[in-house]
């Protein structure tokens, strides 16, 4: 036996599936222990477990929206401010600027991003395992293999096999292209994997000397394929109780989109070209999956309602958990993290913010105006943040009250003042 042969083999993923793959074999193996052989179960509780390890990174990913909602109407200003000037002058300021507002946050913009590149290899390489289980849990695989040795030894090829399966899957495809270079065992194994009912029903039809040993192969696989019902080898139909499937995806998608949605104050400017594709990916995607449901057997539907299911119970906890927190709090640690940071340099953290625009502006090939427009953009920061100093308490602007935001935005333009 070869398990081990036909595990997904990409840098990246292959790796990470690798893992994941002994997560699902030792539940697989656990639940066996009680009697309960069932791939259905197996991809539920295996799709929970994966996703509770990612949570911290969730809940980090929903921080920064939380800020980015406190953040945007600042962010939406300098955005109107250079709304119509398109030159690269114009646009490197308001890159500027924006990273100003971030800087006095003491929040990067990569705080929301990184959580999101480590989830997604880690979804990718999930899907990869759901969708070829045999080649990751050896028990799973021994159902199959007798099956495959005795075909392989009655001459028929892998490519022969896959002609009796609907649905060309990756998994099938590979395969059929590996076997063309070395005839293993395990490329068989593969192939009968993903095979369904009418592709069983076929295989006996056009062998029937092996009948026997297909008959048993193939209940022993609907057996362990069976959930409520519904064998996870198939595609869903219209006409059968399997489109159950695709409209529990849609539901649970919407759902949990929503939830999650609901977690974050929605501050965006509507008429801002990102926020109208979001929405409209929001409100299309979960159709997009439904049908992608009819293309995919019912196993990967199951791994996706599992996975709306727990993100809604997830969204539902973040929520609860963040509506509890001080989010003011949070921000004026993150100001004093700054501030420390740039101590630490030996930087004066008041006017290393001013210091930075400075440099990076002046580096910026424009007309005397724009150059003049610059300084005089500078030297209103500076401004301000001297001002700042004769009211802290306030932030410098009467609108905010002691306590707020905006004051705890300027508690270091503050601390320089005391210190002179």
């Amino acid at each position: 036996m070869n398990v081990i042969l036909t595990t997904y083999q990409g840098a990246i993923l292959g790796p990470i599936a690798k893992v994941l793959g002994y997560i699902l074999q030792a539940l697989y193996s656990l639940l066996s222990n009680f009697g309960i052989e069932n791939t259905g179960i197996c991809i539920i509780l295996f799709t929970f477990i994966v996703n509770a390890l990612m949570l911290p990174m969730q809940i980090k990913q929903q921080k920064f929206s939380k800020m980015s909602a406190i953040m945007n109407p600042e962010i939406q200003e300098i955005q109107k401010k250079y709304k119509n000037k398109k030159d690269q002058a114009s646009q490197q300021k308001m890159s500027l600027e924006t990273q100003a507002v971030y800087r006095k946050y003491g929040v990067s913009p990569a705080s929301g991003c990184l959580p999101m590149l480590i989830t997604f290899p880690i979804l990718f390489a999930l899907y990869r395992v759901i969708y070829n289980i045999p080649a990751y849990v050896p028990q799973i695989y021994d159902i199959y293999s007798g099956l495959a040795e005795k075909i392989q030894a009655a001459g028929i090829t892998v490519e022969q096999l896959s002609d009796m399966v609907t649905a060309k899957t990756y998994v099938i495809t590979d395969a059929v292209r590996a076997a063309a270079e070395s005839n293993d065992l395990s490329y068989f194994v593969d192939v009968l994997g993903q095979f369904n009912e009418s592709a069983w029903k076929e295989l006996i039809r056009s062998y029937p000397d092996l009948e026997s040993v297909i008959t048993s192969v193939s209940d022993t696989s609907k057996h362990i394929n069976s959930f409520l019902g519904l064998n996870i080898a198939d595609n869903p139909g219209i006409k059968s109780v399997s489109i159950i499937i695709p409209v529990l995806s849609v539901i649970t998608q919407i759902l949990s989109m929503k939830i999650s949605m609901a977690g974050t104050a929605q501050t965006m400017d509507q008429n801002n070209p990102t926020a109208a594709s979001m929405k409209m990916m929001n409100n299309v995607m979960p159709f997009v999956t439904g049908l992608m449901c009819f293309m995919f057997p019912i196993g990967v539907g199951i791994y996706w309602i599992a996975g709306n299911i727990f993100r809604i119970f997830q969204s539902l906890g973040i929520n609860l958990y963040f509506k509890n927190m001080d989010m003011d709090a949070e921000l004026e640690k993150n100001i004093e993290k700054t501030k420390r940071r740039y101590e630490k340099m030996g930087v004066d953290p008041n006017k290393a913010m001013q210091e930075i625009a400075r440099k990076r502006t002046s580096t910026i090939s424009t007309s005397t105006t724009d150059n003049k427009n610059t300084k005089n953009s500078i030297s209103k920061n500076v401004n301000s943040v001297k001002n700042s100093k004769s009211d802290y308490k306030t932030g410098g602007n009467k609108k905010y009250k002691e306590g707020s935001i905006a004051s705890y935005a300027n508690m270091m333009a503050r601390d320089s003042n005391d210190k002179k």
